[in-house]
């Protein structure tokens, strides 16, 4: 049983390197076709680093607008003079608002920012026509 199964496989091999696939000289003796490569458009991503930036500024400014609460509630604390209590607590109050308020925003812009300089794909064209020699589509995409 070996050796019929041995001859076998030697007679596949040889009838394989005496008659080749069909058209394989005729494939051989083509050139390669051309492919074209198209360019991928460049986009800018000028409003993704402005966004970026913006963000990063807000945050940056919060912590300027936390010190300035701090400090006008450490002055609360210690001032004697009714006019003055009511004046820096109000003043630490607002400031706090503005503190979080520009650290919320700024988290928020820095989140709208990577969400379009990474995340977002360019925008393709809805309506798009094809006329080639062997077809022609129309292709409508919402």
């Amino acid at each position: 049983m070996v050796r019929v199964t041995a001859a076998f496989i030697a007679a596949c091999i040889v009838l394989e390197l005496v008659c080749p696939a069909a058209r394989a000289h005729a494939q051989a003796a083509e050139s390669f076709r051309v492919v074209p490569i198209e360019v991928p458009v460049r986009r800018s991503h000028t409003w993704a680093y402005l966004t970026l930036a913006t963000g990063a500024g807000l945050v940056g400014i919060s912590f300027s607008f936390s010190r300035r609460a701090d400090d006008a509630y450490d002055e609360y604390l210690v001032s004697t003079d009714l006019g003055a209590i009511d004046r820096l607590y109000d003043r630490a109050v607002r400031n706090d608002h503005l503190s979080q308020a520009s650290l919320l925003t700024g988290e928020a812009l820095i989140a709208a920012g990577l969400y379009m300089r990474f995340v977002r794909r360019p925008a393709a064209a809805r309506l798009s026509v094809s006329v080639l020699p062997s077809r022609c589509a129309v292709s409508y995409r919402f």
